[in-house]
């Protein structure tokens, strides 16, 4: 049972704890481990879900700093529906950038066909199409660090108002990241820091792949739903039809 929430509205983000919460919680071993069964699941998609709306729990409860702020996992089919709809925010978010990588493919897999056998490749491939190739890369680079840099926000509009549409507000969401460039510049390194610790750091740290995976999508919703609190908890449309 969750505790009545706590008056949590002046600190910024914590860095440090970022990392830590997680183990403040006294049943975080076994949630931990329903965590890692459904991380471990990820591949055939509904374990990303679970997780997903498992980070979504999280992040409100952060936001209304309720003990614990681990979520209990009794109530699946609240997760997989906020699962579903963050997802449906991740996916709709890096759609363009997927679009622009299988165009480029494409493309350099045309240049190899090309120049298969003994057939040198065309000189309006080389002055063009090499070009056009590297220009390609260099953009899918720009806009998938942008999208990195971006969809935490939309994520915080998302928890704030319940509302599906609401994080697709970009200029909102872009309001929000320059209002409040510190903090955003903190919860950005401490997603990268656990990201590189969920792929990397199980072979240093000898921990499981999988507990590491869910360990770092609860870091990312630790840091929206602090990020939401900062912005001042829920928005006064929450609830209302996405």
């Amino acid at each position: 049972m969750l505790s009545a929430p706590k008056n949590t509205d002046a600190a910024g983000l914590d860095l440090s704890r970022t990392l830590t919460f997680f183990f403040e919680d006294p049943n975080w071993v076994q949630k931990l481990l329903v965590g890692s069964l459904f991380a471990l699941l990820s591949p055939v998609l509904i374990g990303t879900v679970f997780i997903a709306g498992y980070a979504v729990a999280l992040a409100r409860n952060t936001m209304r700093g309720a003990t614990p702020l681990l979520p209990e996992w009794d109530d699946l089919q609240a997760i997989f529906i906020d699962g579903l709809k963050g997802v449906a925010i991740s996916l709709a978010h890096k759609l363009p950038v997927l679009i622009l990588i299988l165009m480029t493919c494409l493309a350099l897999f045309g240049g190899i066909f090309l120049h298969s056998g003994d057939r040198a490749l065309p000189e309006e491939f080389l002055y063009f199409g090499l070009p056009a190739l590297l220009a390609g890369w260099l953009v899918v680079f720009v806009l998938s660090f942008a999208i990195l840099v971006y969809v935490p926000a939309a994520f915080v509009r998302f928890v704030r108002t319940h509302r599906l549409g609401a994080a697709f507000d970009v200029m909102e969401n872009i309001a929000f990241i320059r209002n409040h460039s510190a903090d955003y510049l903190t919860a950005l390194l401490a997603i990268l820091l656990a990201s590189f610790i969920a792929q990397f750091g199980f072979i240093v740290l000898c921990i499981g792949i999988f507990p590491a995976m869910f360990w770092s999508a609860c870091v990312m919703g630790y840091v929206v739903g602090d990020l939401a609190r900062i912005a001042g908890g829920e928005s006064a449309d929450a609830g209302e039809a996405s």
